[in-house]
C-alpha cells in the first residue's frame, strides 16, 4: 500500500510539473502572439504610410503632367496663330507685288 501511495504521489508531483510547463507554454504562446500582433501592427501602420506617400506622389506627377500638357497646348495654339499670322502676312505680300 505504501508503495502505491508512493507511486501516486510521483504521479502528481509529474503531473503538477506537466501543468507548470503547459502554464508556462500557454504564456510564452500568448507573448509570442502579442508581439506578432504587434509587429504586424506596425507594418500594417508602414505600409499604409508608404501607400500615402506613393498616392501623393503620383498625384503630384499626375498633376505636373496635366500642367505640363496644357503648357504645350497653349503653345501649340500660339504657334499656330503665329503660323496663320505667318501664311497671311505672305498671302498679302504677294497680293500687294
Amino acid at each position: 500500500m505504501a508503495r502505491l501511495e508512493a507511486r501516486v504521489s510521483d504521479l502528481e508531483r509529474n503531473v503538477d510539473r506537466v501543468m507548470t510547463k503547459l502554464d508556462m507554454f500557454i504564456e510564452e504562446s500568448r507573448e509570442a502572439r502579442e508581439k506578432l500582433d504587434a509587429d504586424l501592427r506596425e507594418a500594417r501602420g508602414k505600409h499604409d504610410a508608404d501607400m500615402r506617400d506613393m498616392r501623393e506622389r503620383h498625384d503630384n506627377d499626375m498633376r505636373e503632367m496635366r500642367q505640363s500638357i496644357d503648357g504645350m497646348g497653349k503653345h501649340v495654339r500660339n504657334m499656330s496663330i503665329v503660323t496663320i499670322i505667318g501664311i497671311a502676312a505672305m498671302v498679302v505680300a504677294v497680293f500687294l507685288k
